[in-house]
């Protein structure tokens, strides 16, 4: 079996929601390199992340954070969170992102989601 511990990134910090709602963000750590060193440290080699900002803003903006994360500790990483055009995707893989997790760019446009899943058949997740 493969554990995934999530990181939810929002202000650069490691969040939870409940039920998806904003106003109920509990911060569970300010340095969300740290939480990635927590759960290396423990044996974990895979690694999901979820860029609530880029979620909201429609664009990663926490690539840096990411980037360091699969940089440093060598998970294997699942990414989602604003992905909604192939520059996004391309640039996921090439700090090496193993899986790009589509959500509602996959709902809202269904050409984007065909040709994603052509171009990075083995990348792509729902």
């Amino acid at each position: 079996m493969n554990i995934f511990p999530a990181i939810d990134l929002r202000n650069q910090k490691c969040v939870r929601l409940t039920k998806g709602e904003f106003s109920s963000e509990k911060i569970y750590n300010e340095d969300p390199v740290r939480q990635a060193e927590i759960f290396f440290e423990n044996g974990l080699k895979f690694l999901h992340i979820v860029d609530l900002d880029g979620a909201v803003e429609g664009e990663l903006k926490n690539i840096n954070i990411i980037e360091s994360k699969i940089k440093k500790f060598k998970f294997k990483v699942q990414v989602g969170g604003g992905i909604r055009n192939e520059k996004s995707i391309r640039r996921l893989i090439d700090i090496g992102a193993d899986k790009i997790i589509l959500g509602t760019a996959a709902i809202k446009d269904k050409d984007f989601l065909k040709k994603s899943c052509i171009e990075y058949i083995d990348s792509i997740a729902l």
